[in-house]
């Protein structure tokens, strides 16, 4: 029997389409032509109704029960992308976040290789020819080959559809193909990226008998060869025989052409390299000493160590205090689980701890480590996919999408500071990491680690019903003490129309740490100069324009901007209500903090660490390395400096104000606030000198400040649920909330009552509380209105499928609703978020 017999010869194919209509694979016939090229993680083109689609290969089958399958037209990507542990992971994420599956794969495939099809329009004989066919009283179709005729004959149907905006287009364009005036093609786009190579010039045995000879005879030339071919093989010679092409050309002053000659008679050989871009060019890797563990490190390690040992599925949380040493657990444990052939995965909630997470792994295991996440270029990204695909790199480091990268036999997971907001995703599929990674984790047979200081609500309740085995570390490494914190009230600091950004207190702690020469960290988690800016005549308020929020006044560029949407607006500043331009700077950020320091602290040398300092590349580390080495004295910063730093020689940490987040209208600021305070105070003494925190606060009786101040996690835990408990909210309660948007207010709130209807007739009574509809708390963003309803069930599993049943009849329920309001489909939106780590 032929072995192509015995190959699978239908395939399920899943569209790239994110429809909910489309959610489901399709069976395509594998044609004999390539047969053996498409397997389960393959990406194809397939024909579908009267379009083609790309699609992804999700399962093989050697017959099927349909008649009259289509065939798969052409194989996009050849080598499997993904296996079937990945499309089981995808398949728990679409149903988990009721999210269209082809959504979900999107994060599993390699960066930069997204394709997509791209769909011709082509006029195929003259336009005299053409208008004889065409149907008399049909503008459309005369339009459609008078343009066609404009562009050469050719054009891409999205250009048409902007050039051509009309409603009836699609059947015009229908009309045409069946006269045979035009026809339709598709192509692939390119992919953004791909591998690089370089061409190498290597000296061949006759070049080197060539030297030798002009050598010998002490000639700087030899017959048949020019000066400069000569030139050519004397700079081989002295860069080892082998250099980049390019390079020989720039340096020996040689031609391509005569290098071309040099090849044909035998002298050297021109080949291409592949060539690895870098992410990790310039940074040192500093080996760090093995340390000796402490007994509760030890006991950590040997219950992650025994799961391991075992193979069998263990999640964990590794709650340990600041400085206690977590992170030499997760070095220790993975560096075991290299030993046992296995690999593993190490996220890290900020991009600026990357570096120093990548500095010291790599400087304890080498090579072996990867990197993902979004501050790398494509091409960076795209290369160490394939590194870790290839089985080159075994232990991922990066944000929370590294926990898709493509590694085989998973033995652990770590998620460092896990109770960060940034692990939950704000785009479909809005997963949350630490769900995703225990699901990875159990595919896998792989054991799963938590760290934190400040354990999320949920994780900690999760170790109250033992669904995760709780490792405490409770005393720092050395058994150095935490540092004493205290409150400054920034009431009493006030005087009447002046406000203190450094309280006396404060500068007099940075004056200390200047005369020690030791360091200091001050936090405030707003960037810019001041959060915004307010006419001085009239009190108007510089608000966004297509946001409902006030714009931020940056100095150092001089221009209000909004964080939201990124709208900038330049001087002059005047006041739409009454022309004026004197105006006040309301509010505190670190451009003004800086400012501050600079008149009250001349001397003092300040680094600044925020979103307008770190726009380039490596500038995390930059500024880090910088700090490390001591040419500052102080480390200004938002919420990437309050976590993960570890340098000894902070001795003061300064938090400019602690109410910042206190004041949000979502039910987890207190747990924020608690979070953030305790988090940046455990930067300070982590040295052989004692560290002190100063929190200025103009609520300093709220019980998360409090509870940090005292160093009360217990307490502020225990009033926390109790509130929780009271009000419904996690982790008592599920929440799915689901966000309507749109450009026009009045489609939008019926959008969201038509929803709220459909949800009171599907969903089962007694199983969930349903809020709203009403304007969320950011009630307009980048020039959408948005109103939402909030889900609140005790258990989701009995209500997802008519939740999703539901979601199905309004997308189906949309066209109508549009066409009332003369929208484009584009123009309404529907945004649901299962588990939402915020309601904003």
């Amino acid at each position: 029997m032929d072995e192509n017999e015995l190959e699978p010869v239908f395939a399920e194919v899943l569209l790239d389409h994110p429809s909910r209509q489309l959610d489901r694979p399709f069976t395509y016939a594998v044609p004999s032509s390539l047969r053996g090229r498409v397997e389960v993680g393959s990406i194809v083109v397939v024909p579908f109704l009267k379009g083609h689609f790309i699609g992804y290969v999700l399962q093989l089958s050697e017959s099927t029960s349909l008649k009259n399958v289509r065939e798969i037209e052409r194989v996009v990507e050849e080598a499997p992308l993904f296996g079937r542990d990945s499309v089981e992971l995808c398949r728990w994420m679409s149903e988990h976040y009721l999210t269209p599956l082809s959504q979900v794969f999107r994060l599993i495939i390699p960066p930069g290789r997204g394709r997509s099809l791209i769909e011709e329009v082509r006029l195929l004989m003259p336009v005299e020819e053409a208008l004889p066919r065409l149907h008399s009283r049909s503008a459309a179709q005369r339009e459609i080959v008078e343009f066609l005729a404009k562009e050469g004959g050719e054009t891409r149907l999205s250009t048409m559809h902007v050039k051509l905006p009309r409603r009836n287009l699609g059947s015009a364009l229908r009309s045409l193909e069946e006269k045979g005036v035009i026809e339709r093609s598709f192509k692939l786009s390119r992919p953004h990226t791909e591998s690089l190579s370089r061409s190498m010039a290597k000296l061949e045995r006759a070049g080197r008998d060539v030297l030798r000879g002009m050598e010998e005879c002490g000639s700087s030339t030899a017959d048949g060869l020019t000066p400069l071919q000569a030139a050519a093989l004397h700079t081989l010679a002295r860069h080892g025989g082998e250099m980049p092409r390019a390079h020989l050309v720039q340096e020996s002053g040689i031609s391509y052409g005569s290098l071309s000659s040099l090849c044909r008679k035998g002298l050297l050989s021109i080949r291409d390299m592949q060539r690895k871009r870098d992410p990790f060019a310039g940074m040192s890797m500093d080996i760090m000493p093995e340390v000796e563990l402490t007994e509760e490190q030890r006991d950590s390690l040997s219950s992650i160590e025994g799961c391991l040992k075992e193979r069998r599925h263990g999640a964990f949380l590794l709650h340990g205090i600041t400085g206690s040493g977590k992170t030499e657990v997760y070095l220790r444990a993975i560096r075991r689980t290299l030993e046992m052939g296995r690999s593993s995965i190490v996220l890290v909630p900020e991009i600026a701890l990357t570096p120093q997470m990548v500095q010291r792994f790599r400087g304890a295991l080498g090579d072996t480590v990867a990197v993902l996440h979004s501050g790398l270029s494509v091409g960076e990204r795209y290369d160490q996919w394939m590194d870790i695909r290839d089985g080159v790199c075994r232990v991922v480091i990066g944000a929370r999408s590294a926990l898709f990268a493509p590694l085989s036999d998973i033995g652990l997971i770590v998620i460092d500071e896990e109770h960060e907001s940034t692990y939950k995703e704000n785009a479909a599929p809005r997963y949350h990491a630490r769900d995703v990674a225990l699901r990875r984790a159990q595919l896998h047979q792989a054991v799963l680690v938590l760290g934190s200081a400040t354990p999320q609500l949920e994780t900690t309740f999760l170790t109250g019903k033992g669904d995760l085995t709780l490792l405490r570390l409770s005393k720092r490494i050395d058994d150095r003490p935490l540092p004493r914190v205290e409150v400054v009230d920034m009431r009493e600091c006030n005087q009447p129309g002046i406000r203190t950004i450094l309280s006396n207190r404060l500068v007099n702690a940075l004056l200390a740490v200047q005369e020690s020469g030791e360091q200091a960290i001050l936090f405030l988690n707003r960037r810019g100069f001041a959060p915004y800016l307010q006419c001085h005549s009239c009190g108007y308020i510089f608000r966004c324009e297509l946001c409902s929020v006030s714009m931020c006044y940056h100095l150092e560029a001089d221009s209000l901007a909004c964080h939201h949407c990124g709208s900038m607006r330049n001087p002059p500043f005047k006041c739409p209500d009454c022309g004026r331009e004197e105006h006040l700077f309301r509010g505190v950020g670190t451009e003004r903090v800086e400012m501050e320091l600079r008149r009250l602290l001349p001397d003092l040398s300040c680094l600044r660490m925020d979103a307008d300092t770190t726009r380039r590349k490596l500038s995390h580390w930059r500024i880090l390395e910088d700090f490390k080495a001591r040419r500052a004295s102080v480390l200004l910063g938002t919420q990437m400096i309050a976590k993960g730093l570890d340098i000894p020689s902070v001795t003061l940490v300064g938090v400019i104000n602690a109410d910042t987040s206190l004041a949000l209208p979502d039910f987890r600021a207190a747990e924020r606030t608690y979070q953030l305070l305790t988090q940046v105070s455990g930067r300070a003494g982590r040295g052989e000198r004692p560290g002190r925190v100063i929190i200025q606060t103009f609520s300093p009786d709220s019980y998360a400040i409090q509870a940090c101040i005292r160093g009360d996690e217990e307490a502020f835990y225990r009033q926390e649920l109790a509130w929780r408990r009271e009000a419904g909210y996690p982790p008592f309660r599920r929440l799915v909330n689901m966000i309507v948007s749109s450009p026009l207010e009045s489609a939008c709130q019926e959008a969201t009552t038509l929803l709220r209807e459909m949800l009171d007739d599907c969903l089962p009574p007694k199983k969930a509380d349903l809020l709203g509809p009403a304007a969320a708390p950011l009630s307009r963003l980048k020039g959408r209105y948005r109103y939402h309803l909030l889900l609140k069930s005790r258990e989701l599993e009995g209500v997802m499928d008519r939740l999703r049943d539901c979601l199905s009849s309004f997308e189906k329920a949309k066209p109508s609703l549009l066409k009332r309001h003369s929208l484009k489909k584009e123009d309404l939106g529907l945004a649901v978020d299962v588990d939402p780590a915020s309601l904003l």
